[in-house]
């Protein structure tokens, strides 16, 4: 529904985005998603392009209700935040020393890690119509960056330069959400929703070293020759910034939906060891709708259609501003017809495909992403009738 998700909520839905949500549920769900993205950048001056394809979990968690007949909710989870992967080669000649001592050097560009949050949250339903939530979680991970030098041709041999900094970081997160539903007559909805944190303070540990190096001739590792400098667990805070969402739904119940939002992140406020960088405060506006026939018999009428898109600016500035956009398309096939049982269990589907920067833009990206999540239901913890 092109990320729309404030307002959003359903009896057998997680929506970790509004923890408010979690006050709406009514049946245990374990819900696992997975992806397939592929990315290409592509820059100017000079022309050149990067692919790259990367299969991800995007998430699991497990929510269930705390209540009879829901009003209270509970959700359990793990998902990444961000991730790290790429190696990037580059060939030109540099100038090293006295006049006329230029040399062609290889250089190669790598990068690892990412950062993951594993939270736990709750939500409590005030009245019928009003429910908030909290998530308490803990963000955890590393980044390894380093440039390695080679001079592959000249009459003297030169050792090969490897820089390279790996920081490791943790600390607590912390958002709420509030949802409201304005019910306008039996069939029709209008809900309200809003989420947002407050800017963070995580802690780092940086190790630093430059040295020069050989390629192991049997395994390919690395084998050091001789540490010009090195700095080992250097204590530091990174400044996680403030964000905020809010949207509208217009629900006609069992028919469609369909809504907007809005979300900003101040990415002006990020710090890393007291350090800025090339990064700005960025916005997105979300539109996105979401059609179940319902009634007859065809399996066909049970399958949820979903579709949006969104646009904005986004927080990495090169130069200039980037803008942004996706569009989507999905479904949420359940894996049985909903009458006569207690299960519920949805797979759904996404393909998404998108764009950061434009033809004027240094630095330009465009992506799609293939993603499935399997969203199992139940009603546990009844007791049996008859036995």
């Amino acid at each position: 529904m092109g990320g729309v998700s404030a307002a959003y909520y359903d009896f057998n839905t997680i929506n970790f985005v509004n923890p408010a949500s979690y006050g709406r549920l009514q049946a245990t769900t374990l819900d696992l998603g997975v992806e397939v993205s592929n990315r290409t950048l592509r820059a100017n001056n000079p022309a050149r392009k990067y692919s790259n394809y990367s299969p991800n979990i995007s998430y699991i968690q497990l929510g269930f209700p705390l209540k009879k007949g829901g009003g209270w909710g509970l959700n359990l989870g793990l998902r990444p935040l961000t991730r790290i992967n790429y190696k990037i080669g580059q060939a030109n000649r540099e100038y090293l020393g006295t006049p006329g001592d230029t040399f062609n050097i290889s250089t190669i560009y790598e990068g690892n890690g990412g950062a993951y949050e594993a939270y736990v949250g709750t939500g409590v339903s005030i009245t019928r119509d009003l429910s908030v939530g909290v998530n308490f979680g803990y963000m955890f991970g590393s980044k390894d960056y380093s440039t390695r030098k080679a001079i592959p041709d000249s009459l003297y041999y030169y050792y090969k330069s490897n820089h390279e900094t790996t920081t490791s970081y943790g600390g607590v997160l912390l958002n709420a959400g509030i949802q409201y539903t304005a019910r306008l007559d039996k069939k029709h909805w209008l809900r309200f929703g809003a989420y947002g944190n407050l800017k963070h303070t995580i802690n780092a540990r940086k190790d630093y070293v430059a040295e020069t190096f050989e390629y192991n001739a049997n395994s390919g590792a690395t084998d050091t020759i001789d540490v010009a400098y090195r700095e080992n667990d250097v204590k530091g805070k990174i400044i996680y910034p403030a964000s905020f969402g809010a949207g509208v739904l217009f629900d006609k119940l069992g028919k469609w939906q369909i809504g907007v939002d809005y979300t900003q992140q101040k990415w002006n406020e990020y710090r890393f060891y007291g350090a800025k960088d090339s990064v700005q405060d960025a916005w997105t506006m979300k539109i996105g709708a979401q059609l179940t026939p319902s009634g007859g018999k065809s399996y066909w009428n049970f399958v949820s259609y979903r579709a949006g898109f969104s646009f904005g600016q986004d927080y990495i500035k090169v130069n200039n501003d980037l803008p942004t956009w996706t569009v989507s398309f999905g479904a949420g096939f359940p894996m049985r017809k909903p009458a006569y049982t207690n299960q519920f269990s949805v797979i759904n589907t996404v393909f998404e495909f998108g764009r950061r920067g434009d033809n004027t833009s240094p630095v330009r990206e465009s992506f799609f992403r293939i993603g499935i999540g399997l969203s199992l239901s139940d009603i546990w913890f009844q007791k049996y009738k008859y036995d």
